[in-house]
């Protein structure tokens, strides 16, 4: 086993473990809100974090991605120097993206309260995502200067301590604020993501800067001043357009669901309830598969990238044919998985047989979201980040005139041979 390949298989190994240790905690940690928070305020809530997601999107930039791919190439050519300053440059970056962000939410915190959230939450709760997107920016591109190396196994330490900060410190504001109303439960909970990216932000940049020393006495090729930013944002760009009308239309469709249940006679508090039913309780267990594509995927483009600037076109078409191969048959088997033992998964982790229904009607879709997510990083790999960008606002697109036109109209509809049996 030659050295590259098994790097790649340990990294996929810590990343693939690391994440289905996470994810499970989220399960059951989001099952804990449930029981202290009701189905309602949980709709709530989801509806905060798809606005939360666009703010990331906002703040990262694709700048996260830019770096993975540019430092991947320039360890492929064999210039140690230009990776240190593309770092530095990301990292930099990626700070004023944030603070954008923090600015822009900050602008239209009444805006969002009134007509994305049903006025309630209050605004302590724009004002922590504020203070927490700039952090979320800047450890997303060391995380990408980490798959980049292939040193995996350090950002995941600092997400690790995020996750157990995470619930130990909004297991203890819940308990501390939600006598003085449910509004502040959304509080608790974002306040409580605040200090872990706080802390998952200084381990990250700690760990970079204790890495990156190795580059700094490295030769490097010559290159203007402005060809670093150049390339950062030739690749950043196209990411960043694509994630930018993907995330807010996906925003959009999260905050058309419950509008939608509404549109169809449904009043506001039992529309929340079914949304967090299927997008708090139901979505989390149906893409949970997705943890295993999604961490492995992601080390997808460096190797691709590195094999791209090496112009090995047979290598490239091998290891797509196998991949494929092999991620379509896990697909089937996950999608057959949660088809069939929807019934005790439901009833095990929220002993509701309500969410076993809905797993189940969802179970089809999952072999579609781990087989497109595996599609999107090898085509980002191979620099073609643009048509990525295409097709998946088109994909959104339909999602949310579809949610828009049938919801309204099919919100009794059952699908009796999908009803758990």
């Amino acid at each position: 086993m030659n050295k590259k390949l098994k790097a790649f298989l340990i990294n996929s190994l810590i990343v693939t473990i690391s994440s289905i240790i996470f994810r499970v905690l989220a399960i059951f940690f989001n099952r804990y809100i449930t029981e202290k928070i009701g189905k309602e305020m949980l709709g709530v809530f989801q509806l905060v974090m798809s606005v939360y997601l666009f703010g990331i999107t906002l703040g990262t930039f694709g700048i996260n991605f830019a770096v993975t791919r540019l430092v991947a190439e320039e360890l492929a050519i064999g210039n140690p120097e230009g990776v240190r300053k593309i770092a530095k440059r990301c990292i930099g970056l990626s700070f004023i993206c944030g603070f954008i962000a923090s600015s822009l939410f900050l602008i239209f915190s009444d805006f969002i309260i009134e007509n994305c959230l049903h006025n309630k939450v209050s605004q302590n709760v724009i004002y922590t995502m504020c203070l927490a997107l700039p952090l979320i920016s800047m450890s997303s591109a060391i995380s990408g200067y980490f798959v980049a190396i292939r040193r995996v196994y350090k950002s995941t330490i600092a997400q690790f301590f995020e996750q157990i900060i995470k619930i130990g410190i909004t297991a203890f504001f819940l308990n501390l604020f939600l006598p003085n109303g449910l509004e502040y439960a959304c509080f608790s909970l974002i306040l409580g993501d605040l200090i872990s990216e706080l802390f998952s932000f200084v381990c990250n940049y700690a760990l970079y800067r204790h890495d990156v020393k190795i580059y700094q006495t490295a030769y490097c090729i010559h290159q203007t001043p402005l060809y670093y930013p150049k390339k950062i944002f030739k690749i950043s760009l196209p990411v960043a357009i694509t994630t930018f009308i993907r995330s807010g239309l996906s925003t959009l469709k999260q905050i058309l669901i419950p509008l939608s249940f509404e549109k169809g006679k449904m009043d506001c508090s039992k529309a929340l309830s079914i949304y967090g039913e299927i997008n708090g309780m139901a979505m989390p267990i149906v893409v949970f598969p997705n943890v295993i594509f999604s961490s492995i995927s992601n080390l997808f483009v460096p190797e691709f990238a590195s094999y791209n600037a090496q112009n090995r076109d047979q290598t490239i078409q091998k290891i797509t044919s196998t991949i494929f191969s092999i991620s379509a048959f896990f697909c089937v088997i996950t999608s057959l998985f949660l088809f069939f033992f929807a019934k005790h998964l439901g009833i095990w982790i929220y002993k509701d047989l309500t969410i076993s229904n809905y797993i189940r009607i969802l179970a089809p879709l999952s072999f579609f979201i781990l087989l497109d997510c595996v599609i999107d990083n090898i085509l980002k790999g191979l620099d073609a980040q643009n048509t990525v960008m295409v097709i998946n606002i088109l994909d959104t697109l339909a999602d949310v005139i579809l949610i828009y036109t049938l919801v309204p109209k099919f919100r009794n509809f059952r699908i009796y041979p999908f009803h758990v049996f």
